[in-house]
């Protein structure tokens, strides 16, 4: 189940589900977006993980985050005369560090008896092999596969995710948490400020789409060199 870490990240711009609530990214379609690389690093990202925005784990010393603006690699065709339904999110990010608990651990396994596709948080983006998504069961159900144009990958529903659950029942505000690479090799701080580097704050997605997008398989995150990519 998908909780943010608890508040450290408020001294580097982090809170929201997957990432920041206001979000340290400017809401651009076309992900653009670079990250500071006078990052903290973490003495220890807390033990308390929370439900919803807020944070409060231990900040540390300084440590870089890598970035790379390379192009990915094209794995689509682009558009289809057949087109799925476009739906504006709030679309935030989460990985190893700030799930709960932290692992790839999900809610709607495929091996749980779910009509999805992986049995932990992951995936390359393609439409055979989507990247796992949470958010409320009752927003999109598990198993929805989605095209997100801004970083050039599908994704599937396949986790819960407490801060889209409060925004669902609310608000009916549509909000999706999309897994970012990482495991634990990954220094937690450089993963959390990619995460922010990559809210919007709005953005359209295509429920149902075609399986002819055009898609960039590259993950967004490299856990062993702790870069973030600034476009696709």
């Amino acid at each position: 189940m998908r909780e943010r870490l608890a508040a450290a990240w408020l001294a580097i711009g982090a809170a929201a589900c997957g990432s920041s609530s206001g979000g340290s990214a400017a809401p651009d379609a076309d992900g653009g977006v670079a990250v500071d690389a006078g990052a903290d690093a973490g003495a220890g990202a807390g033990a308390d993980a929370r439900p919803g925005p807020g944070a409060d784990a231990g900040a540390g010393a300084d440590a870089g985050v890598g970035t790379d603006a390379g192009a990915g690699v094209d794995a689509g065709a682009g558009a289809d005369a057949a087109s799925g339904t476009t739906v504006s999110v709030y679309a935030t990010s989460y990985g190893w560090a700030d799930n709960d608990p932290p692992g790839t651990a999900i809610a709607y396994p495929k091996n749980g008896g779910y009509p999805t596709v992986h049995d932990a948080a992951g995936g390359t983006g393609t439409f055979a092999d989507p990247i796992t998504f949470a958010t409320d069961k009752s927003e999109f159900a598990p198993g929805t596969v989605l095209y997100v144009p801004f970083i050039g990958k599908y994704v599937v529903m396949e986790d819960d995710c407490a801060e889209c659950d409060t925004d669902w029942s609310t608000s009916q505000k549509h909000h999706i948490d999309i897994w970012m690479n990482s495991s634990a090799a990954e220094m937690t701080n450089a993963l959390i400020q990619c995460e922010d580097a990559w809210t919007r704050t709005s953005t359209n997605v295509e429920d149902n789409p075609p399986s002819t997008r055009t898609v960039t398989t590259v993950p967004l995150f490299d856990p062993a060199t702790n870069t973030c990519r600034t476009a696709p």
